[in-house]
């Protein structure tokens, strides 16, 4: 359509200006004129075909996303962060359609699924594995096929996907070593585990278990599982109360640390030194109670790795070439090739911020439960050339 009104164009400017030589017939060499303003106007249309031209050349990615567990909230707000910057990168033109399924626990069934997103010709694939091993036949199908593979928030320990992850395990060793410290060194103490199996809550019981190590005089007392979420957690920890008199410390996280002291409140107990933690309800509190409250956690918000790899797998399969050193070779389950962003947490919140973080989530993310954080679209550009 621009081509044939800018066609026209040059035949209206061109048949004017012949009937006005013809007319006044003074003019001095007209076919000069005529030829410049051709000229003109003809690289005009060929610019405006080779833009249309490239942009032709964006072709739309079809987004699969493999989820396990969609048992608590952090899960559904990861779902809604992830749909939000999909919407961008639709809006650019960059995707076209985002397919979601959920497995649940079930393994066998995520196996299901990620083949049945093979098979409908999906060009990328993000996968939240329920296993660290049992899904990497069917990742290794998928790349075997031509589609990209992202592993995101939780790891594999197979080299064919990409994987972006939070560091697990160094996350779950600063908030317990922020406990051990405050406890001085010695102390019984209590480790709230989430969910048994998942390969992020491996990585952190491995966390806190090497971090405790350092600290002989620390009697873990048990572990229990909360599985992420407030109301188990809750009971997860009365059951601890009725069993151990005597509590000084607890390690918790993602949305258990309220939990924990819900359950201390209804046994009538002293509440014990805990880390902090960034599900709202808690830093509210935290908020209200700042002269007898001290935390400190680090950030693992919903939407950091899943929208962290999305936001980089649709720019390298629009063609995109990632700067060096994002993915790494860190060894991380046996794993050396060079497919591994692991990105440490730099986002923390203690006393000396926490107020300032609640009001920001206020203003932005509303009735949002868990503090959420995550790469904008301009942090993610800067990773590429």
């Amino acid at each position: 359509m621009k081509k044939n009104i800018l066609l026209a164009l040059v035949v209206l400017v061109s048949t004017g200006m012949i009937v006005s030589f013809s007319l006044f017939g003074c003019m001095a060499e007209p076919e000069v004129i005529i030829e410049t303003v051709t000229e003109t106007v003809t690289e005009t249309v060929v610019e405006t075909v080779e833009v249309e031209a490239e942009a032709e050349e964006i072709e739309p990615v079809t987004v699969g996303y493999s989820n396990g567990l969609i048992t608590h909230a952090w899960r559904t707000q990861m779902m809604a962060d992830l749909q939000q910057d999909f919407n961008i990168y639709k809006g650019k033109g960059w995707c076209d359609e985002l397919i979601i399924q959920n497995a649940g626990f079930d393994v066998d069934l995520q196996i299901t699924q990620i083949r049945n997103l093979i098979n409908s010709g999906v060009d990328l694939i993000l996968i939240n594995p329920n296993s660290v091993t049992a899904l990497n036949p069917v990742i290794e199908e998928a790349v075997d096929a031509g589609i990209m593979v992202m592993v995101v928030d939780q790891t594999v320990d197979s080299e064919a996907p990409y994987q972006v992850l939070g560091n697990s395990y160094q996350w779950m060793v600063d908030q317990a070593k922020w406990v051990f410290d405050k406890m001085g060194g010695e102390g019984k103490l209590v480790y709230l585990s989430g969910v048994d199996g998942q390969p992020g809550n491996t990585d952190r019981d491995n966390g806190v278990t090497d971090t405790l190590a350092d600290y002989p005089d620390i009697e873990l007392l048990t572990k229990a599982n909360g599985n992420w979420d407030p109301s188990t957690s809750q009971q997860a920890m009365a059951d601890v109360l009725a069993a151990f008199p005597e509590i000084d410390a607890v390690v918790a996280h993602d949305g258990q640390v309220m939990g924990t002291l819900r359950a201390f409140d209804s046994a009538g107990r002293e509440h014990p030194i805990i880390n902090g933690d960034y599900m709202v309800n808690y830093v509210e509190y935290w908020v209200e109670n700042l002269d007898t409250v001290d935390g400190f956690t680090l950030i693992n918000s919903p939407g950091f790795g899943t929208n962290l790899g999305l936001g980089v797998g649709v720019r390298m399969l629009q063609g995109w070439t990632l700067k060096e050193g994002f993915f790494t070779s860190d060894d991380l389950h046996s794993i050396t090739s060079e497919t591994v962003a692991l990105v440490t947490y730099t986002k923390y919140i203690d006393n000396s911020n926490v107020e300032e973080i609640y009001n920001n989530h206020i203003n932005t993310r509303g009735t949002a439960e868990y503090v959420d954080i995550w790469p904008a679209q301009e942090e993610i550009d800067a990773l590429f050339e």
